[in-house]
C-alpha cells in the first residue's frame, strides 16, 4: 500500500501545480519516489517469469539479473533451451534453431545492448554516473494522458527517449535508436499494466515495434527478488557441454 499512497501523492502534487512544467531534476525525483528505485538499485538479484508472444510464436521465458552487471534470458524451444547472458562485459548465446547448442559469442553491439538489459534501473537513476546525457524535451500527448519527454544519449551515443506519465511519474512508451552491425536501428517498446511489487511499481507487460510492426509481446508473471542465484549460470560453457538443453 505505500507505493499506491506515493503514486496518490505523485497525482495531487502534478495537480496542485496546475499541470505548470517541472523541471527535469523534479520529474526525475517523483519518477524514483513512486517506482521505488532506491529499493530497486538495492537488490542482489531479480528473477522474472512470464510469456512472451513472437511472430505468431508463443514461449515462456526466465530473466535472471544479478547486480551488478550479470543477466541471462532462459526461452524453452522444443525441448531445447535459447540462452542469452552476459557476465561483467561479455556475453554468448545458444541458439538451438541454427543446429547447434555450442555456446558463441555476441558482437560488441550486442554486448552493449545486453549491459543495458542487466542494469536493474535503467538509464535515468543515477544517470550521471552512467554517463548518459539527458534532456527535457517538454511535454505532449500520448494516447490520451500528458507525458514529459526525456531523452537520454548513453556512453555509446545511442538514443532513448522516454514518455513520462506527467501525473503517475511511470514510463508509458521508448522510443530507441541504436547501431547495430554499422546500420541504425529504430524500436518503439510501450510499458503498461503496472503493479506493486514489494515497495515497488512495475510494469508487467511491455510490446515492441520494429518498423511499425509489433514484433514481441511481453507478459510478466512474477517478479522474484533476491533469489539465490548461482553465479556460474552467466559463465560461458565449454563446447559440447550441450549448454542449452532444456532443464
Amino acid at each position: 500500500m505505500k507505493k499506491l499512497f506515493t503514486l496518490f501523492i505523485g497525482i495531487l502534487i502534478a495537480f496542485s501545480m496546475n499541470a505548470q512544467d517541472l523541471s527535469l531534476n523534479e520529474i526525475l525525483e517523483n519518477y524514483y519516489e513512486v517506482c521505488g528505485m532506491d529499493e530497486l538499485a538495492g537488490l542482489e538479484s531479480v528473477i522474472m517469469e512470464g510469456k512472451t508472444s513472437n511472430q505468431g510464436m508463443e514461449n515462456t521465458f526466465t530473466i535472471t539479473i544479478l547486480n551488478p552487471g550479470r543477466y541471462r534470458l532462459d526461452v524453452p524451444i522444443q525441448g531445447q533451451n535459447m540462452v542469452q547472458a552476459f557476465n561483467h562485459g561479455s556475453a554468448w548465446m545458444v541458439a538451438p534453431w541454427t543446429g547447434s547448442l555450442d555456446p558463441k559469442d555476441l558482437s560488441d553491439d550486442e554486448i552493449k545492448r545486453m549491459e543495458k538489459q542487466a542494469d536493474l534501473t535503467g538509464d535515468l537513476y543515477n544517470w550521471k554516473e552512467k554517463g548518459n546525457k539527458l534532456e527535457l524535451l517538454g511535454k505532449e500527448d500520448f494516447e490520451g494522458s500528458d507525458v514529459y519527454k526525456i531523452k537520454c544519449v548513453d556512453k555509446n551515443e545511442d538514443v532513448t527517449t522516454y514518455f513520462m506519465d506527467a501525473e503517475n511519474f511511470v514510463i508509458l512508451k521508448e522510443e530507441s535508436t541504436v547501431t547495430m552491425r554499422g546500420e541504425e536501428m529504430k524500436t518503439q517498446s510501450t510499458l503498461s499494466d503496472y503493479k506493486e511489487v514489494g515497495n515497488m511499481v512495475l510494469p508487467h507487460s511491455v510490446s515492441t515495434s520494429y518498423q511499425g510492426q509489433v514484433v514481441s509481446q511481453i507478459m510478466i508473471t512474477e517478479y522474484v527478488l533476491n533469489p539465490q542465484v548461482d553465479v556460474s549460470i552467466f559463465e560461458k560453457p565449454a563446447t559440447g557441454s550441450v549448454a542449452g538443453e532444456e532443464k
